[in-house]
């Protein structure tokens, strides 16, 4: 937790104060830009308001930003993303629209306020920026009640946006601001548990995406008036266990009240998938909606559907029309065929209901799964530290199936000479002539997988209150190593999807010991990994994966 700041005086205010201005950007919207709104030390958080030129009191939707509440990314940004493969698809949106934030041309003309902050000490705004600590909570708590007891505001305060945007809203629904009615996080699974879903995966140091994203997006925007509060990615090498530290960053879920409407994704796994039906699943909200898919994350925010649906929520939460969500799907999910192909239906919960489990196990002399535990015993090999090295097996399917939910694989494992494992679990998808089907993937990667899941096996012990079947949960509360030659059980999360896979097609399972080729962004650079892993199957070795099977009645094919 930051320490309390010292009131903003003298040597310690900005001496880049930000000019306020205000203009009309349409012809029934004025913006208001650099408004300044005191916290309780003194600091000073900007904000830009976008609101009806018509005098009156609206809701407002709200979001607080590391980005900069004045500009989109510049084009240095955009083209290391752009080469770093992101494919960001076409957004329907006006040049007003920050990064990851809500159109203020589109929701200022349905009868809204639209305000975001800079962060504090980021960009415009003063004091010491850190990653989602109590005191940026306490921060946007405090503009929610600035901004529902202006003269434009009807009291009414909802919050929208993605990732960070959607993250921080994790962060301050807990605190209960009173003028709170309603949250919308979009795919910002990250913010339920930073350990599990940004830093460490399953114990595995996640060392891509982290320190570059905190390099050219956080750093380089953080008040140089104000020193930074916090070295992110230093500090998380330096807890890589469930500790205090992240215990100070993480939300409880249980005390989130108002209606939610959460955005969970099968295409951003390593980041904000896993977290996001987490969220859902645990928030203490009565009145929860959510909506998958399977594309390209700011698309699909401001995608027709996904507005609409956003439009209906807010109409509900922040306008009391309390007919608004009568055709909006408790759960809108989509199961994917292939890359930007599926079907959509609405189910009434999540995770769905009556699913079968189905147990496939691992038949390491075939490369197959198999539904009976094979008599022998057969061992998988692979040299851990080798590209493209690994042990594959794959199971063609005679009916049209449907997976959605988790995955769990129990593996029985064993290393030639070390002492911990490092694990790397890809599914695949094969159409009828055995030719890899691809999906969306990570910031909009063309080429990627069904699902993926990670595991240090010294972290393997597991948390028993919150697993199950389908989803084995890991307490990350020591390390236990292994010796080496020794066989040890371990059970892996395979991150939530919703595949249909047709008659004839096949599911392929790959195990390895370093990242798959079509992980771009999001690797882990500090594997502990050497020498062979084995993979034992086979009579007590019951390795296998196991699977959440739609029953045909619930589905179309």
């Amino acid at each position: 937790m930051l320490e309390r700041e010292e009131h903003i005086s003298g040597s310690r205010s900005n001496p880049m104060l930000p000019k306020r201005s205000q203009k009309r950007i349409a012809a029934d919207i004025i913006m208001e830009q650099n408004v300044p709104v005191v916290m309780p030390d003194g600091v000073r958080l900007f904000a830009n308001i976008f609101r009806p030129a018509k005098s009156g009191r609206y809701p407002a939707i709200l979001s607080v930003t590391p980005y900069s509440k004045d500009a989109a990314p510049d084009r240095k940004t955009m083209f290391l993303m752009y080469l770093t493969g992101v494919r960001l698809g076409k957004l329907r949106c006006s040049r007003w629209t920050g990064f990851e934030s809500a159109d203020p041309m589109y929701w200022v003309k349905q009868g809204y306020v639209v305000a975001q902050a800079d962060i504090r000490g980021m960009h415009t705004s003063e004091g010491r920026a850190a990653m989602l600590t109590d005191q940026d909570a306490a921060d946007y708590a405090t503009f929610i009640e600035w901004a529902a007891v202006q003269e434009w505001c009807n009291g009414r305060v909802g919050l929208l946006g993605v990732s960070y945007l959607a993250m921080s809203q994790w962060r301050v629904a807990p605190l209960q601001p009173p003028s709170l009615k309603a949250i919308c996080p979009w795919e910002g699974g990250a913010g339920t548990d930073l350990l599990r879903e940004m830093a460490y995966h399953d114990g595995v140091p996640e060392t891509g995406f982290l320190n570059t994203w905190w390099k050219n997006r956080f750093l380089r925007g953080h008040n140089r008036a104000f020193p930074i509060a916090e070295d992110y990615p230093a500090d998380a090498a330096k807890h890589p266990l469930d500790d205090e530290y992240w215990a100070g960053k993480r939300p409880d879920l249980r005390k989130i009240a108002v209606p939610i409407l959460v955005c969970g994704t099968w295409t951003d796994h390593g980041l904000h998938s896993r977290g996001s039906f987490i969220g859902f699943e645990e928030v203490g909200s009565k009145e929860k909606w959510l909506f998958t898919h399977g594309r390209r994350k700011l698309e699909t925010f401001y995608s027709e559907e996904a507005v609409a649906a956003q439009t209906a929520f807010f109409s509900y939460a922040l306008k009391e029309q309390k007919d608004a969500m009568k055709k909006i799907p408790f759960v809108r999910l989509e199961r994917r065929r292939r890359y930007y192909e599926g079907d959509v239906r609405n189910e009434s919960t999540w995770p769905l209901k009556d699913v079968r489990t189905q147990h496939l196990f691992l038949h390491a002399i075939s490369e197959t799964l198999v539904e009976q535990v094979p008599h022998e015993v057969s061992i998988a090999e692979y040299e851990s530290t080798k590209k493209n090295d690994g042990a594959v097996f794959s199971y063609a399917f005679s009916e049209d199936t449907e997976i959605t939910g988790s995955m769990a694989l129990k593996l029985w494992v064993s290393a030639s000479n070390a002492d911990d494992l490092d694990l790397f679990i890809t599914i695949h998808k094969k159409d009828k002539q055995g030719r890899e089907v691809y999906f969306p993937g990570f910031n909009g990667f063309t080429k990627d997988c069904v699902a993926k899941g990670w595991l240090r096996v010294s972290f393997r012990q597991l948390d028993a209150r919150r697993s199950d079947t389908l989803r084995p949960r890991h307490s990350l509360k020591e390390r236990q190593l292994v010796r080496p030659g020794d066989i040890v059980s371990v059970q892996i999360e395979i991150h939530p999807s919703s595949t249909f896979f047709e008659a004839g097609s096949t599911l392929r399972l790959s195990i390895q010991g370093r990242d798959a080729a079509s992980y771009v962004v999001i690797n882990h650079g500090r594997s502990i990994n050497r020498g062979k892993h084995r993979i034992h199957c086979g009579a007590k070795y019951d390795s296998r994966l196991t699977m959440p099977i739609v029953p045909k009645g619930r589905t179309q094919s």
